[in-house]
């Protein structure tokens, strides 16, 4: 069992803040800064000739763990920055024809809706599907929202308003039976909850890297299934995108068989050099290690609040649960969040609930405290 209490001393998070917006932006561990400067100091001694942090190798260990963590291969994984890019450069790949449809989620995170509505000036029509508060009554309504034109549906792996885990096994099931693709917003998922890729029937996967998985701001992955990524009509390169693209001249459509393809130009090496340590430190400590963890501090979250007369969404979730806990105690939930922020009790407010999601840079200390500061707000 990991010493978490010796894990938390990894992080430097001030003593005056108890960080439970991780499902936001988490706070990481101290060393990923420090290999940061191990490259920098490289970076301004040589150049691109610097051989602390191989670009490459960077490349290829963080796609090793995106594949070692969600399964699929390793080739299968593009390094990008964001969520809402990768769901943009599926979004104008899909080889869709006027008159389909794409279903998406009704209140779902703006990253995966708008690089779908674009597709609505080819005439693409876009529908919205309830997620409702159960997984039974979700698939139902998919069920009952997928007609005949519908090629395509992208949802999260996670509400990231109330914290259910979707069925993601039954959904991606249901979509195969109709030859719908699937696509998955794994931003609230990735390092979160368990996702195999292959074994879900996932097409494409999109994902940050700032939440569960303690990454930069700017970090994100994108995964694409080899027989689908065949199937796109793909209408984005840059020098990147094609095969040998060391070698300028000349011009060509040459373009990489792999979603690397996706990869346009010069990345932000200083993030991948980041990104690469924190998941080598999930990846010492154990994913399952971390995602048992992240619930047991949940619990003890979701237990506080309940025991002060609020209404905790998470306990209708059964096995559904997640290290979400979003909560609400009649009007004024607002004000409650200015003060919880105000006493450094990081956390959200979402649709007129409070938003709380740990992670290993929280303690039982951590959890009494914000126990205490909720209790005297809620007097």
């Amino acid at each position: 069992m990991p010493d978490f209490q010796h894990i938390r001393k990894q992080f430097s998070l001030r003593d005056d803040l108890v960080w439970l917006n991780n499902c936001g932006v988490s706070v990481p561990p101290v060393f990923p800064a420090a290999e940061v400067k191990t490259y920098l100091d490289a970076f301004t001694a040589a150049g691109v000739l610097q051989t602390a942090k191989p670009h490459g190798q960077v490349k290829r260990n963080i796609q090793n763990y995106f594949a070692k963590f969600f399964g699929g291969a390793a080739h299968e994984y593009a390094l990008l920055n964001n969520t809402a890019e990768g769901m943009t450069f599926i979004a104008q790949s899909l080889p869709l024809q006027r008159g389909d449809k794409i279903l998406l989620v009704e209140r779902e995170y703006p990253s995966n809706v708008y690089p779908f509505m674009q597709l609505k000036r080819q005439g693409i029509e876009i529908g919205f599907v309830s997620p409702g508060l159960s997984n039974a009554e979700f698939v139902e309504n998919i069920k009952a929202a997928l007609s005949t034109n519908v090629r395509v549906m992208s949802l999260s792996a996670v509400d990231w308003l109330t914290g259910m885990k979707f069925d993601l096994a039954a959904i991606g099931k249901l979509l195969k039976s109709r030859g719908v693709a699937f696509i998955l917003d794994a931003a609230q998922g990735a390092g979160h909850v368990g996702i195999d890729v292959a074994a879900l029937g996932v097409d494409a996967m999109a994902f940050s890297c700032w939440k569960w998985l303690l990454g930069p701001l700017g970090s994100g992955g994108l995964y694409v299934a080899d027989d689908f990524l065949k199937k796109l009509d793909i209408r984005v390169a840059g020098t990147s995108s094609v095969k040998n693209d060391e070698v300028y001249l000349p011009h060509r459509e040459d373009y990489k068989d792999s979603v690397e393809r996706f990869m346009l130009s010069t990345a932000p090496y200083m993030n991948w050099v980041f990104l690469e340590s924190s998941l080598r430190f999930l990846d010492d400590i154990g994913t399952e290690a971390v995602r048992a963890r992240l619930m047991y501090l949940a619990s003890e979250i979701a237990t506080v609040l309940r025991d002060l007369g609020f209404t905790v969404l998470r306990d209708i979730f059964g096995n559904d649960a997640t290290a979400i806990v979003t909560a609400h105690r009649g009007e004024g939930m607002d004000k409650m969040h200015q003060a919880l922020m105000k006493a450094g009790v990081v956390c959200a407010l979402r649709e007129g609930n409070l938003r709380f999601s740990p992670h290993l840079n929280v303690t039982e200390a951590d959890i009494a405290r914000f126990a205490d500061t909720v209790k005297q707000l809620a007097v």
